[in-house]
């Protein structure tokens, strides 16, 4: 029991940290931690769904990642990547799309959202690797639990959901605000795409042997982010009222009557200024955050888990 829940604290701290970072990572307006916990909750859940089809599609259970380079492509993409992306993106759809104007202004909170999605995504899939590949090497003494962890952990310390959502969610933030059905659709696949291409590739790296060829490609997907990251913050709306002072004098007056003249989004530069001029994370005080991080989520991963058996186990009756 105590590496049970060992492992469900060290798969939760090494996404919450990504997490943290992510959503620093908007300089002009951050977005409400209430709907950031909603979309990190949404990718937890989204585990009992990908449970059931690897349980319930033929081909798609057993272990993977093991074989010939066919092979490990085969798992790779086929019962990893895709399945898991298509459920992630439905999570976005079903969650986070739905949110008011308020809530996704600009095409930068795609990329927030949908990364929080893969970040909660990977804190259940870190523990569950960190458990289950742990307690079969210490047994149930867990003579050797620091040092198999130490080791296994270092072995997922890479923040492969992440990036590989945050990626794709760029293509997401901008089907949000693209005019045409065709156009917001054709985004919506672009961001499929990409998102099972960068997850295939990260397995494919991870399961190569070593950890040099994932260092490398984590690194580039970090390169990647970093640049359309720049791209949608150059394309804020907040940008502007970032670069105007507190109170308009008249020695600034030219220049925001020119942001005015200029202004080419499709709302109100009122309603944006509005919003940038509000606090974005409501004030839920330090006992919510701390009940969150400490009891609420683990106890949320420990009930996946234990759902997830409990799907197995009618898989395994009926089959």
């Amino acid at each position: 029991m105590a590496l049970f829940f060992r492992s469900i604290y060290l798969g939760w701290l090494l996404s919450l940290i990504y997490a943290g970072v992510l959503y620093l990572s908007d300089k002009y307006r951050r977005e409400s931690l209430i709907n950031v916990g909603i979309a990190f909750t949404g990718g937890v859940a989204a585990i009992v769904l990908i449970t059931t089809i690897h349980a319930g599609l033929p081909g798609l259970s057993g272990d993977g990642f093991t074989g010939g380079l066919l092979a490990r492509v085969f798992d790779s993409f086929v019962k990893a990547a895709i399945p898991e992306e298509i459920v992630k993106l439905v999570v976005f759809f079903l969650l986070v799309w739905n949110f008011n104007f308020d809530d996704f202004s600009e095409g930068f909170d795609g990329m927030i959202y949908m990364g929080m999605i893969g970040a909660g995504f990977g804190a259940y899939e870190d523990f569950s690797y960190i458990f289950s590949q742990t307690l079969p090497h210490i047994g149930e003494e867990g003579g050797g639990a620091g040092r198999a962890l130490q080791f296994i952990t270092w072995q997922r310390a890479f923040p492969g959901h992440v990036l590989i959502n945050s990626v794709s969610g760029y293509f997401l933030g901008r089907a949000r605000f693209i005019e045409g059905k065709k156009d917001k659709l054709r985004m919506v696949a672009w961001s499929l795409v990409v998102a099972i291409l960068a997850h295939g590739l990260f397995n494919l790296a991870g399961s190569g042997g070593g950890t040099g060829w994932l260092i490398i490609y984590v690194l580039a997907l970090g390169r990647v982010f970093f640049f359309l990251r720049e791209r949608m913050l150059e394309d804020s709306p907040y940008k502007v009222f970032s670069e105007l002072p507190d109170e308009i004098t008249e020695s600034s007056f030219v220049s925001y009557v020119n942001i005015i003249r200029d202004w080419e989004f499709d709302r109100p530069i009122d309603r944006y200024k509005k919003l940038y001029d509000r606090e974005a994370s409501p004030n839920l005080g330090y006992l919510p955050v701390v009940i969150s991080i400490v009891i609420l989520y683990p106890v949320a991963i420990a009930g996946v888990y234990y759902l997830n058996k409990l799907i197995l186990d009618f898989f395994k009756l009926v089959s």
